[in-house]
């Protein structure tokens, strides 16, 4: 069975090397491994902590390796299965852009089956308004997303879930929005560098 961990004690950069640490003895992990998140699609195979890959997704078939997704907002999703794990920055644009699907391939490219999620403390669709321009392009690919044009938030967490249930992963969410709930990081709320982290190993 897999090992998860949200929590909201990493700083926003993680080359840390003391935060690491800390983070590293809340999962009780010897090793974790980072990645340098840039709203992009880019999923990465790693089986070291070796060194910090530019990624928004990673995945692992290593057993003992953490590896970590960092968000304040965006949706941190921790996929669990016996043959592999990952962990995935989902914000507005990875989640457009196929984030999701690419990670899931992967995992089961290298025989992941009966893959479950967890979807982290995140933006909520009661909060997360964006311009109603942004909204209309958004909803147009990803109507799963849509709340109402006179609103004009999206509900990043239901399109996740959407993708994630038709690749045919079970998928829960933690309910936690990081904007309503001040035990979490807002980068909407707070504007400042502190982030949570999302750890999973197998």
């Amino acid at each position: 069975m897999a090992h998860t961990l949200f929590t909201s004690v990493a700083s926003g950069d993680m080359k840390n090397l003391q935060r690491r640490e800390e983070l590293r003895g809340l999962a009780s992990l010897s090793d974790i491994a980072f990645m340098n998140q840039s709203h992009s699609n880019t999923v990465a195979q790693v089986s070291d902590a070796s060194k910090v890959v530019d990624a928004d997704a990673l995945v692992t078939t290593s057993r003992g390796l953490g590896i970590a997704v960092i968000a304040a907002d965006c949706l941190p999703i921790l996929l669990s299965s016996p043959q592999a794990v990952a962990a995935v920055h989902a914000g507005r644009v990875g989640v457009g852009n196929g984030i999701i699907d690419r990670t899931v391939a992967l995992m089961q490219s290298l025989g992941a089956r009966e893959v479950t999620a967890i979807v982290g403390p995140a933006i909520c669709a009661d909060c997360y308004e964006v311009s109603p321009q942004m909204y209309q392009e958004f909803v147009a690919e990803n109507p799963e997303a849509a709340t109402s044009a006179e609103k004009h938030a999206l509900d990043l967490k239901r399109s996740a879930r959407v993708q994630l249930e038709k690749l045919g992963v079970v998928t829960r969410d933690v309910g936690i929005c990081t904007l309503e709930n001040h035990d979490y990081f807002s980068f909407r709320r707070d504007h400042t560098p502190e982030r949570l982290a999302g750890v999973i190993a197998l």
